[in-house]
């Protein structure tokens, strides 16, 4: 019964959010000792990344009309092995400049659900994770942890137990985790917090909020906040890459017509919980080979769209 006061000041505090909270959680509260915040984002500089598709595209052709892209600073994606070995450099440049810099593990055993995408065994995975330490040196980073891992139908406690002791590794060297909870229109928010406590949030600086999805910028709030009260109070950031008009019809989601430039990224953020607003899916590339692209890479048709849609009356 000691829980029932801390669930009905829960219940009170979201009213004004016009939901009830899923807050079938057992134990209730949850029996664990979360990390003490440490706020990474709070007066940060945000480091921009010189040599993303995008600017090298822009570079090679010319091609001035990116300026909303390539002037922004985005999330570097780590994808597997290969992608490490740039890292010593883009640490150094962030410490020279002050910088902090956004980087997103996705290299989780059965990425998207895939046999054959991401490490190929739980302890590659835990290599690669030991290996992204050591790249990154003495330089401080947030790390978005592997989005949809936690969402995802192919979530098990094994995934989970996997993703918790790199979580805490990462943590032990210094670094801010942030784990990916999905989005708005996917999970639960008592789901979600029952798969983020079994994958570590305790040990992590907070979560990440829709993450390549498109999600309007206050569904993901109101939803992120409703998360946060079940976890502890993690702060959360949130993807504004690609949510200008918000979720396209009929949940298209594959290089839809219907997107635009959301809110452009910064950590001068004023409501409770909020970390940052983020681009962390970079906007250009493609969802897929799907919507007349034959790609997953940056795609300029993408970006113009992107563009073209965030400035357009």
């Amino acid at each position: 019964m000691r829980g029932a006061p801390v669930a009905l000041a829960i219940l009170l505090l979201l009213a004004g959010c016009g939901r009830v909270p899923d807050t079938d959680l057992r134990p209730w509260p949850p029996r664990v000792t979360y990390a003490p915040l440490r706020h990474p984002f709070k007066d940060a500089r945000l480091h921009l990344d010189t040599d993303s598709a995008a600017a090298l595209y822009q570079r090679a052709n010319g091609a001035a009309w990116l300026t909303p892209i390539t002037s922004r600073p985005q999330a570097r994606w780590i994808n597997g092995p290969p992608d490490l070995k740039p890292l010593p450099a883009v640490a150094s440049a962030a410490r020279v400049q002050g910088t902090l810099p956004v980087l997103v593990a996705y290299n989780l055993p059965h990425r998207g659900c895939a046999k054959d995408q991401g490490a190929g065994t739980d302890q590659a995975y835990d290599r690669f994770i030991r290996q992204l330490t050591r790249r990154l040196g003495a330089t401080r980073t947030a790390i978005i942890m592997e989005p949809d891992a936690v969402a995802a139908d192919c979530f098990t406690p094994e995934r989970a137990a996997l993703l918790k002791r790199n979580v805490l590794r990462l943590a032990r060297a210094g670094h801010h985790v942030y784990l990916d909870a999905g989005h708005s229109a996917w999970r639960s928010t008592g789901e979600m917090a029952e798969r983020l406590l079994a994958s570590g949030i305790q040990h992590a600086e907070g979560f990440a909020v829709n993450v390549s999805n498109r999600q309007t910028t206050d569904a993901s709030y109101r939803w992120g906040r409703e998360l946060a009260d079940l976890v502890g109070n993690r702060e959360f950031v949130i993807d504004t890459s690609r949510n200008g008009l918000g979720p396209p019809p009929r949940n298209e989601w594959c290089n839809p017509r219907h997107q635009a430039l959301g809110r452009p990224p910064t950590t001068e953020v004023t409501r409770p919980g909020l970390a940052a607003l983020l681009w962390i899916k970079r906007p250009g590339e493609s969802d897929g080979v799907c919507g007349g692209e034959t790609t997953y890479l940056f795609s300029p048709r993408q970006a113009r769209l992107l563009i073209d849609n965030a400035t357009r009356p």
